[in-house]
């Protein structure tokens, strides 16, 4: 697959009138490819981001005057060999002389969302709202108004803009639609909707591994884990070394419960260059949220023992609890204070928080209120009204705080809706919720809960558990 990143053009006329040009013209030659099954284009603002892109073919441009007429010099570099490798000079508007040079680096490349020239300059300019007066259909320009509107902060305008641009059936790109429909639901934040508009997008341009990686991701995001893993799959196979999609495989695989085939993904990982410390946490993480201590224990300490400021000591925090859940509280207290003395060394004011959070989240409340009260004082009067709180039993808000979560920060709201579900005698539902082991933390942005998911989280293990007659 080719990975075509197309520059800016320069503008050598010496007219700032033609300046537009210089990100129009590419724009438009990325657009038509898009969705080509050998050609994958990079928008890159120069060389630079191009390499960093991984490109694999470079596109120049150069916008030159004869005898008062526009051309447009185009080269193809290739990244490895820095050999041009395809060259023309197309005169006349850029809409046609961009559509020629498309179809002659691939023949299927699909017309441009607009043939109006004047919608063009207005679109390129960025004056969106007349080059879509200028053209209905124009999709690209309403894909430009909704993000410019949606980047001044004004969400409920943008999403305004991308309803009125999909209610034209007469949208000229289906791809056009696709990234349109992703644009509404994102700013919408309806994940199911933005995952519907993912899939079908990324059925459209199947090559664009960035694409299937968003997918992959949205995917994740609505616990379709199985579907997340297969995406991410593929696009291993294209790119075998990619070593941040093999750690989202893992992952993917881990929140699906398939603990063979995530830890021989963690194990692949951990031989990329320098990621040996998080592939041994991952293995971990996997093995601790599918309920395996004693293993999660023997990873975290080792990722400890292989670069103990990697986390900043939190590895033995999380053996802590994993070697208390697998039975052994004594020893869970041992663990725990070697992650206070690493604590102690770092300078850390929190120590007296940290200890008293082990406590709750381990049943002893009485000695939890001990550590407490040597913690500063307005920390320890939020965290002792935190404990006392009643947890809200709203499915509805419940429910949209859980989808809105990350499934590798969710233990916290899965626990309290599961709990909520269970309250209101959707049983089946609610274990469905707690198959999957919350992951211990002391730095999410509820830390303050943080030490009562366990509690809250064992008793409904406990309540959850077959009724024998």
């Amino acid at each position: 697959m080719t990975r075509l990143a197309i520059l800016p053009f320069e503008n050598l006329t010496a007219d700032p009138g033609l300046d537009w040009l210089s990100t129009a013209a590419p724009n438009i030659l990325a657009e038509q490819i898009v969705g080509s099954r050998h050609l994958v284009p990079l928008r890159a603002g120069d060389v630079s981001e191009a390499y960093l892109a991984s490109a694999t073919r470079l596109v120049h441009g150069y916008i030159t005057r004869l005898h008062g007429a526009v051309r447009f010099e185009i080269e193809v570099e290739d990244a490895s060999r820095h050999k041009m490798v395809a060259q023309d000079t197309l005169t006349g508007g850029v809409l046609e002389a961009m559509n020629q040079f498309a179809h002659q680096i691939d023949p299927a490349a699909q017309p441009f969302s607009t043939s109006n020239a004047d919608a063009v300059a207005a679109w390129a300019q960025g004056d969106h709202g007349r080059a879509v007066k200028l053209d209905p259909d124009f999709g690209a320009a309403w894909i430009a108004w909704t993000e410019s509107t949606a980047q001044k902060g004004t969400a409920a305008e943008a999403i305004d803009i991308a309803s009125r641009g999909l209610a034209r059936t007469t949208l000229r790109s289906p791809i056009d639609r696709a990234r349109l429909e992703v644009l509404s639901a994102t700013l919408r934040k309806d994940e199911p909707a933005r995952e519907k508009a993912l899939a079908e997008l990324q059925r459209l341009d199947p090559a664009d591994t960035a694409l299937t990686v968003r997918l992959a991701e949205a995917e994740t995001q609505v616990r379709n884990f199985s579907a997340a893993a297969d995406l991410y799959r593929q696009i291993l196979a294209q790119e075998p070394d990619n070593a941040s999609v093999m750690l989202a495989l893992g992952y993917a695989q881990a929140y699906a419960g398939d603990v063979d085939s995530a830890r021989h993904t963690f194990e692949d990982y951990g031989k990329s260059q320098g990621q040996k410390t998080n592939s041994l946490d991952s293995l971990g993480e996997m093995y601790f949220m599918n309920g395996r201590f004693a293993d999660a224990e023997k990873y975290f300490l080792q990722a400890h023992d292989s670069n103990p400021a990697f986390f900043g000591g939190v590895d033995l925090m999380k053996a802590a609890y994993a070697r208390w859940l697998a039975g052994d509280l004594k020893g869970g207290d041992a663990i725990f204070a070697r992650y206070l003395e690493f604590r102690r060394a770092a300078h850390d004011p929190l120590l007296a928080w940290r200890e008293a959070s082990w406590d709750f989240s381990t049943g002893r409340r009485d000695l939890a209120l001990k550590a407490l009260a040597e913690a500063p004082r307005p920390l320890a009067e939020r965290q002792a009204a935190a404990w006392n709180a009643t947890p809200s039993s709203d499915l509805d808000t419940l429910k949209a705080a859980y989808d809105r979560s990350a499934p590798s920060a969710d233990g916290l709201v899965r626990t309290l809706y599961a709990g909520a579900l269970l309250r209101a005698g959707e049983r089946a539902q609610a274990k469905k919720l707690i198959a999957r082991w919350p992951l211990p933390s002391d730095s999410s942005p509820d830390a303050l809960l943080d030490s009562t998911v366990f509690p809250r989280f064992l008793e409904l293990c406990k309540a959850l558990q077959p009724v024998r007659n």
